[in-house]
């Protein structure tokens, strides 16, 4: 089907961020040689996948500065970065049916929301016989201060964003995930219809 799918799975492994600074990137603390391993079940046939993301280090783009994730699973890589409250991620959705040839730009969280506050992006996609059309990206602030155990163990301080699609009129606004992401640490746990996605284990630098 149509790519949105996709780039939507990628929040999890695929995103670009600047240098870590405490207050600034509270919620995704990736300084150079930090490591997050994580475990992802679910699937058809069902499966449970391990693999770990590395900060490798510093890198920029169109002279803005993001640092590099890689992911030892797949060997693929992404670029992450933050400002202001905002987390953005940039994937390269290019080898993908009808998506565009560009990095496609989101804001991912933004955790200077309260609960309840959402934002939404449009991406432009070009679909065989249809032409030119517009997938939605909704974003809302599910959680907000929270608690959550994950394998056992307790996370502080959490928010969660539930993500939304649509494209009318191929695609009717439905749930594609919910993420949580707990303060001095990040991604925790990604829930979407077919595999949950959780933290084992994680070392920051």
């Amino acid at each position: 089907m149509i790519a949105f799918v996709v780039v939507a799975a990628c929040g999890k492994e695929q995103s670009l961020e600047g240098p870590y600074r405490s207050n600034v990137c509270d919620y995704a603390p990736y300084a150079e040689g930090s490591l997050f391993e994580y475990e992802q079940t679910g699937g058809t046939p069902a499966d449970t996948i391990h693999y770990t993301l590395r900060a490798s280090g510093d890198t920029s783009l169109n002279g803005e500065p993001y640092i590099l994730l890689e992911d030892d699973a797949t060997g693929g890589f992404s670029l992450f970065r933050c400002n202001g409250g905002e987390y953005m991620q940039l994937v390269d959705v290019s080898s993908l049916p009808n998506a565009p040839e560009e990095p496609v730009r989101t804001v991912y969280l933004r955790d200077d929301l309260p609960r309840g506050g959402s934002w939404t992006e449009t991406l432009p996609l070009t679909v065989p016989g249809l032409g030119e059309l517009a997938l939605t990206l909704r974003y809302t602030i599910v959680e907000k201060g929270t608690v959550k155990v994950v394998l056992g163990k307790e996370y502080k301080d959490v928010i969660g964003v539930q993500m939304d699609v649509s494209m009318p009129p191929l695609v009717l606004p439905q749930v594609l995930s919910t993420s949580f992401f707990a303060k001095g640490v990040g991604l925790i746990q990604a829930d979407t219809e077919e595999d949950t996605t959780r933290l084992k284990a994680y070392t920051i630098r």
